[in-house]
Parts: structure tokens; sequence; C-alpha cells
């Protein structure tokens, strides 16, 4: 007689799971938009004007081609970057590089997010508290800041969701079954996201070998996954892409090679060569427990093995692209992609302690070795993030400025002189490898190319012809203290002295009704707001008045004000009736629905990422972590 006793837990810690998911994404969306808020800039830089020669002018002009969607750019093949950028303008009808970073926040924070509940299923979910501070970490720090501020960048977001799906799919799910083919396809297409696509099916392939070495009779399993991996990594570096002017950049010997991906692996320490090699030794001692432990089915453990020899590939092939520029360290682009070895050796660590640490030789110096590693860990963290905060991202910020100022100046007046500068970084776009090393006349070719103007964000489109009708009291150009003054553009200044006892106003004539759904006005406030002294457009057919209001006292600084668009045409109305009151604005500008949301969500940021980090709090003090779930013993009747 046996009596069938099964032990269930009960679904509260389920229930509360959400709890976890909405702390994480809240935290790390808003950490991310705040970033963007404060340091980003919505005029496209860089790299990211290639769109406009390869994709933006072919699609307006009815020229765009599979082709030239699939064509390198530099080293990668960057398909869904440009799908993904050509979707954006076409919703918002402007290119607006804050746009594609907001929704870069949103799209990696949710993959992340996602990638912690699969950890939680896999390791248990006693263990979320853990998952939360890891993922949090790689989500809220800003050691990764070149990508969270550039819209372009999405790629290298594609490219680590798309490893991390290939892993998971194509690696631990049953060959032949259709999430398998899932990993198959997201493998083919994470070839198309950068040139490290390879990469992942290399790691699944290496996992492959991992399993085969610790069981070799499992190759009748294992054998198209091999294969398929290894067709697929074959596939992806055949159609690599060797740039003549960035070779340059490569590491040129060993020593060159050696000394590069020593940084990459000490990461966060990265200025420690020599800490990789301490910085390794939890997934080195996770792969020695596997390999002894040849029974059991260990998937927790070969998932974090497989994410380490990804990350691993990752860096190797940065110190072997970029190993001879000469960068005091790893550039902050590619630490999205270092942090993922510090993903694979935290996973090794809390395996270890859990599950193995009876199996662990020298118990008293692990436990020693571990409080050091966490401890270089976290001040490596905090070291990068205070750089980032207090160095890089001021610099970059007015780097952004400088551009946005130069661009405005030559659109506005169409000289070449405005562009220059001795200082490489403040020029909005580079000339290529391939061009003559003329900056500003690269990015007057680029803006200059058909329909890109047209195009361009609100912070430096052409603004709308506004004629007055009548403006008196008020002067053109009149104001000196307004900052900055562009060459070029036009600023209308209510310019009634104190003593002047006379009302001024300002009406332009009909302006044509707009296609977009924003108007934005440059302001300088003054006293814009208070009695007397008001801005205002008028639609011409209903006479709705809607008011341009300040947000804030600005000074002799100039500020952002939207409104909606009237449904028709429409009239500037502006008037200054105190004697001591004033204030100056410009012509408006045409502002897209995805603009207007893009900004207000980044505005939100640091309410989203407050409101994340209590929910993560009060998930672990006040409902729990869920270590020690409530159980229940069902008893079913006895059988023979």
């Amino acid at each position: 007689m046996t009596s069938d006793n099964r032990v269930t837990e009960q679904p509260q810690s389920q229930r509360s799971e959400w709890l976890w998911i909405v702390g994480l994404l809240l935290a790390g969306v808003g950490a991310r938009l705040w970033l963007i808020d404060a340091f980003s800039t919505p005029l496209p830089f860089w790299d990211s004007w290639e769109d406009t020669r390869t994709v933006f002018s072919p699609y307006f002009e009815g020229k765009l081609t599979w082709s030239a969607m699939f064509s390198p750019h530099n080293e990668h093949r960057i398909f869904f970057t440009r799908i993904y950028d050509l979707a954006l303008l076409l919703l918002d009808g402007q290119w607006n590089n804050q746009v594609q970073a907001v929704l870069n926040a949103f799209i990696y924070s949710g993959g992340l997010t996602a990638f912690g509940c699969l950890l939680a299923r896999l390791l248990g979910r006693q263990f979320w508290p853990l998952i939360s501070l890891l993922v949090v970490s790689l989500l809220v720090l800003p050691f990764a800041w070149e990508n969270t501020v550039a819209g372009f960048h999405s790629q290298a977001y594609f490219l680590f969701l798309a490893g991390l799906l290939t892993i998971w799919l194509l690696g631990f799910q049953r060959c032949g079954s259709w999430p398998w083919w899932c990993g198959l396809i997201v493998g083919v297409c994470g070839l198309f996201t950068m040139g490290a696509g390879p990469l992942a099916t290399a790691a699944v392939c290496g996992l492959v070998g991992l399993r085969l070495l610790k069981k070799p009779s499992a190759w009748k399993q294992q054998w198209p996954t091999l294969v398929v991996g290894l067709v697929i990594t074959g596939f992806g570096l055949s159609i690599g892409v060797k740039v003549s002017y960035h070779e340059a950049l490569k590491a040129h010997s060993a020593g060159q090679f050696l000394s590069s991906l020593g940084q990459y692996l000490a990461w966060p320490w990265i200025v420690v060569r020599p800490y990789a090699l301490f910085n390794l030794f939890p997934i080195c001692l996770l792969a020695w427990v596997y390999l002894r432990n040849r029974a059991a089915e260990m998937k927790a453990e070969e998932l974090a093995l497989t994410i380490g020899g990804w990350a691993g590939l990752l860096a190797a092939g940065s110190a072997y692209t970029r190993g001879g520029s000469g960068d005091p360290f790893p550039p902050w682009r590619h630490m999205d992609a270092t942090s993922f070895s510090m993903m694979a050796n935290a996973l090794s660590l809390i395996l270890l302690v859990s599950r193995h640490a009876e199996k662990v030789p020298m118990r008293r110096y692990f436990r020693v070795a571990v409080g050091l590693w966490l401890a270089g860990c976290a001040s490596g963290l905090l070291l990068l993030s205070w750089r980032a905060l207090s160095v890089d991202l001021p610099v970059r910020k007015l780097n952004f400025h400088v551009q946005m100022i130069k661009a405005r100046a030559y659109l506005a007046t169409g000289e070449k002189r405005f562009l220059e500068s001795n200082t490489k970084e403040h020029h909005a776009r580079f000339a290529g490898g391939n061009e003559p090393q003329d900056h500003p006349q690269a990015f007057i070719n680029m803006v200059n190319a058909p329909h890109i103007r047209s195009l361009l964000p609100s912070c430096v489109r052409d603004p709308l012809v506004v004629t007055p009708k009548a403006a008196e009291g008020f002067t053109t150009n009149g104001s000196a203290e307004i900052h900055p003054k562009i060459p070029g553009e036009v600023v209308w200044y209510s310019s009634v002295s104190a003593s002047s006892q006379e009302k001024s106003s300002f009406e332009s004539l009909p302006i044509g009704k707009t296609k977009f759904p924003f108007l934005e006005f440059r302001v300088v406030a003054g006293d814009l707001g208070q009695p007397g002294e008001s801005l205002s457009v008028v639609d011409v057919s209903s006479g709705k008045e809607t008011t341009v209001r300040p947000h804030r006292p600005s000074g002799e600084q100039w500020q952002i004000v939207r409104v909606k668009s009237p449904a028709g045409d429409f009239k500037i109305v502006a008037k200054h009736a105190s004697g001591s009151g004033w204030f100056a604005f410009q012509a408006p500008r045409e502002a897209g629905w995805l603009t207007a949301i893009s900004d207000r969500l980044a505005s939100l940021g640091i309410i989203f990422f407050a409101a994340g980090l209590a929910t993560l709090i009060f998930k672990f003090v006040v409902v729990g972590d869920g270590r020690k779930p409530k159980l229940e013993v069902e008893n079913s009747p006895a059988r023979l």
C-alpha cells in the first residue's frame, strides 16, 4: 500500500509576482527616461545620419530597395534598425532621436524584465529579490549611457534581445518543437541586428559541446541543434564586412588583443586588466561543478554558462575589432554587452551558494572570494556611474547643445561658417571614412538631400512662415538679453518702455492649416502669462483661441511650449499691456504626436523610477519576498 502525497505551493507568491515585474519595468524605464530627458537631444547625430542616404531619401523618392535595407553600415547589417527608424519617422512625420531613444528604453527594459521572469522560473520564485537586484543594476545604472541617449543604437538592444531569445529557444527547447524553430528564426534575424549577431548561435554551439562533453551519449538529441547553430554562425560570418578605414582600429598583435580583452573581462574594473582573472572565478567554478555532475539535468547552470560564453565572445569580438584604437578603456556603448558577463557571474554565484555549496572546494576561502567579488562588483559599478554622471554625460550634453546651435544657425542662414569647429564632437555629423574629412560639408550634404530638410525634428526644422499684419510695439530681433541668440532666426520682442502707457499688440496674417498635430513655440517667457502679457493661436474660421503658456519663469532663456494645432487656418496674436513687463517669441515649428508623447514621458522619468523602486521595496518588505511560501499537503486516498 502506498500513499500519494502531493506538495503544492499556494498561488499567493505567484499572484504577487506581478509586483516584481511592474517594479522592475517602472524602475528600468524611469531611470532611462530620466537620463534621456536630462542629457539626450532630439537632433540626430553622427552615425544616425546614414539613414538619410540609405533609407529616407530613397523611400520618399520611391527608390528604396531590399538590398539597400540589408546593405552594410560599417561592419554591421542593421536591417531591423532601419525598419524601426523608418516606421517611427512615418508615424511621427519627423526624424527625432529622442523619440527613438524613449521607445528603446521601453523595449530593452521590457526585454530584461521578461528575462528576469525566466530566471525566477528556473531558479525559483524565492530568488526574486536577488534577480530584481541584478536586473535593476543592469537597467538603472548609467554605465552604458551612450546607448540610452542615442536612438540609433536600437541596433545594440535588438542584438542583445535576439541573442537572449536565441540562446533560450534554440538551446533549451526540444529539438524540432515550435519554440525551437522560433529560436532558429530569431537566430537568423539576429544576423541583421549587428555584426556580432552570429555569436549567439556560436554560444549555443558551445552549450551543445558542454552537454556532449558531460554526456557523450546525448549526441542523437543534440546534433540537429549543433548543425543549425554552426550553419547560422557560418553564414553570419560569411556576410561580414571588412571596412578598410577601420583597419587601424583593430588589434594588430596578440599583446594588443589580450590587453583589450582584459579590460572587457575585468568589467566593471576596466582600468585593472589583471582583475579579469579573479572576476571570472564564479563562472569558471560553476563550469567545473557542472562537468563533474554528470547525472543531473542542470538547466539553470547551463543558461548561466551559455550567457557567460556569449558575453565572452562579445568581449573577444570587441577586443579584436577595436583593440588598436588606443582608447584608455572600452567605449561606454560597449558596456551593455560587458554587463552580461556580470550577469553570468552573478547567476553562477547564486547557483553555487544555493545548490552546490557542498561541492565547492575550500569553502572557507570560497565565502571570502564571494564577498570580495560582490564588493568589487558594487564598487566598480558605483565608480563607473559616478564617472558617467559627473564627467562624460555633462560633456556629451554640452556637445549636443553646440551641435543644435550650429545646425540652427546654418539652417537659418545657409552659411557653412556657422558649422565650423576644431572640436570634432561639435559636429552633428562626422564625415565617413570614405569621404573627404570635411565635417561641415558632410552635414550640409546630408541635410540638403532630397526630402530630408522637411523631416527634421522640431528643434531645428524650418519655422512656419509668419508675416506680421500688425506689430505695434513689437520689434524684430530687438532684444540683446536673449540667450542663445541664433544668427538668421527671427525673434519678436515686446519692447514698450516702462514709462510708456501705450498698449502694444502683434497679429499675423493667416497661416495655412498644418498637417502636424502640435505647434512648438520658442518663447522667452519674461512676464508672459502675467496680467496684460499674452501669446495665443487663433483659429481663423471659428475664432477659438489657444493660449501659449510657459511652464515656468525662464528669465532670459528660451523654453519650449507646445499647443495643439488649430483645425484650419490660424493666426498668431500677442498682446503687451503692462508698463514694465516683456516677453519674446519666434514663429512656431510643427511637431509630431510621437515627439510630444516622448517628451512628456521623458519628463516623467524620475516619477516612474520612484514608483518602480517603491513597488520593489513594498513587495520585499510588506508583501514578502517569497522565501517561505506556504505549503499545503493534499492527501489522496491510499491505493494498492
